[in-house]
């Protein structure tokens, strides 16, 4: 049902943009009746393209790569590209919606409908009405073309990589963890957009970096768990010296986290961090890195997943005497709970889940305007609160449509200073 849903609003956004699209092109000179056909031909393409692959195929669509090579980057674009126009004009009739409203009920009685028209065919109101007009279709045509442009860019380079390099200042780091360097990369979502050969090539990075450690904060998989199967066998010769951590991501509870977990387990070296810790003695100094296991909610809440982090911090503090005194790494998939998280005498937290926003339309600085950001303040990159530091990854893998804007996927190495 949820499917179906979701099928709904993506039509009917649709069908906004075809009826806006349809608007505009009679105050054009050049239409014609027969254009409003014409113009229903790619919509109903892709649109039947999809409600077909959503409910026949479902997450089980897997085409060939000749045709994923050709023809499935065209359906990326297209629906990338309207998905947003359709929500710009949304967004604009939702705004003009409280000045709409009054004239349109006013309207309902004769005399003041005659009043209404009577202003509206002054010349200076004329005027600044046709300039209105004329702004809002340029404004819109420039929204358009932006969409489509950043669509077709976002999806042709959604798999170009970045490699991150930052140094983080630890308060109190012994002399001996100096220098420690991480390797950090987030939500592979493995699937029909991240297949095992991609994985490979990631995984040859991760080892070209030849970081001490490495750490793969959750969302293993996308919408199958048995995608898992090729994640081990990707990375199934990753090297670290003082190992490979992993924790369980939503995603991965979406199909079955405890399978996902016993793969990776089993079948590559990847250590999943299921609530527990390891510490790890690097030149004589303890260093304890903690996982804890995310939930299958999407959403910024984070009571379960900060009360699992409570039950370890209690067990650490009674079991482990060089725990109060020695640098304190988090996987936690989600970051949404820095500030809390922040408090607890913790030096690092490394986190994804956001995929850095995945389509960033506008990026500048602190700002940053994304899906993502309307949800939390932590989107992608170093944040601190006091000695406590947070990195959170913008990930590798993408999830809805293979698109990428503004946010290019990305290795971290972190070297703790």
């Amino acid at each position: 049902m949820t499917r179906i849903y979701f099928i709904t609003i993506l039509i009917l956004l649709q069908l906004l943009t075809y009826r806006s699209f349809i608007r505009y092109l009679k105050t054009t000179k050049i239409y014609k009746p027969s254009y409003r056909i014409y113009s229903a031909i790619p919509f109903i393409i892709f649109n039947v393209s999809f409600i077909t692959i959503s409910l026949v195929a479902g997450r089980h669509f897997d085409p060939p790569i000749w045709f994923k090579s050709y023809f499935m980057p065209p359906f990326y674009i297209w629906m990338g590209a309207t998905f947003f126009i359709s929500l710009w004009l949304l967004i604009g009739k939702v705004i003009k919606l409280p000045f709409k409203l009054p004239i349109w009920i006013m309207k309902i009685f004769k005399p003041l409908r005659e009043k209404i028209h009577a202003f509206s065919e002054k010349k200076h109101v004329r005027k600044v009405n046709h300039s209105r007009r004329q702004f809002v279709k340029y404004a819109t045509f420039a929204a358009s073309s932006y969409a489509f442009i950043g669509a077709g860019y976002g999806v042709l380079k959604h798999d170009s990589f970045e490699i991150t390099k930052k140094n983080i200042k630890i308060d109190n780091l012994p002399p001996e963890l100096k220098g420690t360097t991480i390797t950090l990369i987030s939500d592979i979502h493995a699937g029909q957009y991240m297949n095992e050969k991609d994985m490979r090539e990631y995984a040859d990075v991760l080892n070209e970096l030849n970081s001490d450690i490495i750490c793969i904060p959750g969302d293993f998989v996308n919408y199958q768990r048995d995608d898992v199967h090729s994640v081990a066998a990707a990375f199934r010769n990753l090297k670290a010296e003082h190992g490979i951590y992993g924790t369980l991501g939503n995603h991965d509870f979406f199909q079955e986290g405890n399978y996902v977990a016993d793969v990776l387990n089993s079948d590559s070296p990847i250590k999943m961090m299921r609530n527990c810790h390891v510490k790890i003695n690097i030149k004589g100094k303890d260093l304890f890195m903690i996982g804890i296991d995310d939930t299958i909610s999407s959403g910024a809440k984070m009571e379960t997943v900060l009360g699992f982090y409570n039950d370890m911090e209690s067990y650490l503090y009674k079991n482990e005497k060089t725990f109060t005194n020695s640098p304190k790494i988090l996987l936690c998939h989600k970051p949404y709970g820095f500030d809390y998280l922040a408090t607890k005498n913790l030096d690092l937290v490394l986190s994804g889940h956001t995929h850095g926003g995945q389509v960033v339309p506008f990026k500048m600085g602190n700002i940053h305007i994304s899906f993502a950001a309307t949800v939390s303040k932590y989107i992608d990159g170093h944040y601190k609160i006091g000695k406590a530091n947070m990195y959170v990854s913008r990930g590798i893998g993408t999830v809805a449509l293979p698109i990428r804007i503004n946010c290019p996927p990305e290795v971290t190495q972190i070297t703790l200073v």
